[in-house]
């Protein structure tokens, strides 16, 4: 009986360390916005989205239901933002104030030139601005090239911190 005792727990044991990885939970948006990349002026970023968890969610692309990279972008003052990328799948780009905060999303695009393509164009204020490229929906997700450019435009009459009227709500979420 002991010996059958032994080969159960053994077995169990096997079981459980072979679970897939997939049956692990998912890491939040938070673990996400402690290990984002600095996104720098004039820079080329080339990433991925494959196995990349759904961890934060947009106002466009129908939510952008895919895994997300998260890159962090220093303001040392006001300026103009051209954030650009292009991707093997059906793209989304998005920009924060507050990385693991949905309501404070400041601007989306999911379709600039085609599905392939998204870009936006604004005005920030000095600070921490957090940049997300997703993907549309659960099967978006692949190869992408991101570029960003900067243009000083001085002082600026401080804003809330979530943004202008147009993103001062949480984006709906799906009912199923």
């Amino acid at each position: 009986m002991n010996l059958i005792r032994r080969v159960s727990i053994i077995l169990a044991s096997l079981l459980v360390l072979s679970a897939p990885v997939a049956s692990q939970p998912f890491p939040s948006t938070a673990d996400a916005c402690r290990r984002v990349t600095p996104l720098l002026d004039g820079s080329t970023i080339h990433g991925s989205t494959s196995g990349l968890p759904d961890r934060a969610h947009a106002s466009c692309a129908r939510q952008a239901l895919s895994g997300e990279r998260v890159y962090a972008l220093h303001l040392d003052q006001a300026a103009h933002v051209s954030l650009r990328v292009a991707a093997d799948y059906d793209v989304a780009l998005y920009v924060r104030r507050d990385c693991g905060d949905e309501v404070s999303e400041f601007a989306c695009n999911d379709d600039l030139e085609d599905t392939r393509h998204a870009g936006i164009d604004l005005e920030l204020n000095a600070g921490t601005w957090f940049v997300f490229v997703d993907g549309f929906d659960s099967e978006s997700s692949g190869n992408f090239t991101l570029s960003v450019n900067t243009w000083s435009t001085g002082p600026r009459i401080p804003r809330s911190p979530w943004g202008p009227a147009v993103a001062n709500r949480a984006p709906s979420r799906p009912t199923s």
